[in-house]
């Protein structure tokens, strides 16, 4: 396939030296993007791998608890006071387990420990019953929810934020003085494509499937407003080649060129969000690499934070056996 990216010789003119290093560094910024890209993705991957099992046997403990708090209320062993905290507790836990996965058994749980009337007070001198579990003894899968939906406001808001940089960039195209607007500069290209690629004019089925094919690519690059791949896809049909390119007038080039520079500049504030927002997932410091030893590194600390908090929680699991550790257990849910 023809390549579009070359090497400016000096003596060109200005706007086509312009054009070449343009070109050049879209493509470096690009191999940039898909690094990070990349990264993230190899991470996604490895972290579903290695959490999948721990997140299991949390949710087992989590039903496991569950199943022992919906007994102990109907055990008759239980004060009106305490009552009401275990179905607050189990409400609370039931939802949570919910959010991971509709089962008719934590639906049935659940809907047996509704309550609508608050509980008569045991004794004078005891703090009134909670509503739901304090911050601090919430399961560690909740706290896990949270941070993933962290990640995903902060994922959009990233979104948002390119969105903003682009109409902002749209606006400025717009009420600058050009000698022809850059949308017109692509859709002339886009319009040339179409005219030779469309595919309800040829009569071969298999030039039409080509065609096709070829015609998804020019639509999504039209869509992107990205000029390059256009022109790439222009050199791959034989449409023009790089001696046209070269003989392209001073005001062509300069037009080529302003869009050009509008698309490796939104193409550096995505790689940019990209990059910021990998960095924050893995704790990884600013100039450091997203090797695959950082990778497994951040990967194995998450793995370890959620083993310490299912030993504990098996631990409280064991506990909770006892009576009095149990009710003592309840009380300190209180708020």
């Amino acid at each position: 396939m023809p390549e579009l990216v070359t090497t400016a010789d000096p003596g060109q003119p200005p706007q086509l030296i312009e054009f070449h290093r343009l070109t050049d560094a879209i493509a470096a910024q690009r191999a940039v993007l898909q690094r990070w890209q990349q990264a993230s993705s190899d991470f996604h991957q490895q972290q579903a791998q290695a959490l999948a099992p721990l997140l299991a046997s949390q949710r087992a403990i989590d039903m496991a608890l569950l199943r022992l708090l919906d007994e102990a209320a109907h055990a008759g062993d239980l004060g009106r006071s305490d009552l009401h905290i275990l179905h607050a507790l189990v409400r609370a836990l039931a939802a949570s387990l919910l959010r991971q996965g509709d089962e008719p058994e934590l639906r049935a749980i659940s809907a047996r420990h509704q309550e609508t009337d608050a509980p008569e007070e045991d004794a004078p001198d005891e703090a009134p019953a909670a509503a739901a579990p304090a911050a601090d003894d919430e399961d560690w899968m909740a706290q896990w929810e949270r941070m993933e939906a962290a990640q995903s406001d902060t994922a959009q808001q990233r979104e948002r934020q390119r969105a903003q940089h682009k109409a902002a960039s749209r606006r400025q195209r717009m009420t600058a003085p050009q000698p022809e607007d850059a949308s017109q500069t692509i859709r002339a290209v886009y319009r040339k494509l179409a005219s030779a690629l469309h595919p309800d004019r040829e009569l071969d089925d298999a030039q039409r499937a080509r065609k096709t094919a070829l015609m998804q690519r020019v639509n999504v690059a039209y869509e992107a407003r990205n000029l390059l791949d256009l022109l790439q896809l222009q050199l791959e049909i034989e449409q023009i080649d790089t001696r046209s390119i070269a003989a392209m007038g001073e005001v062509a080039l300069r037009r080529y060129n302003a869009v050009l520079a509008e698309q490796l500049s939104e193409l550096r504030q995505e790689t940019a969000d990209t990059e910021r927002g990998f960095r924050t997932q893995i704790g990884l410091g600013h100039g450091a690499e997203p090797t695959a030893t950082r990778i497994t590194r951040a990967i194995r600390e998450q793995s370890r934070a959620l083993q310490q908090n299912i030993a504990y929680y098996q631990w409280e699991l064991r506990e909770l056996q006892d009576p009095r550790f149990f009710k003592q257990w309840l009380r300190e849910h209180r708020t």
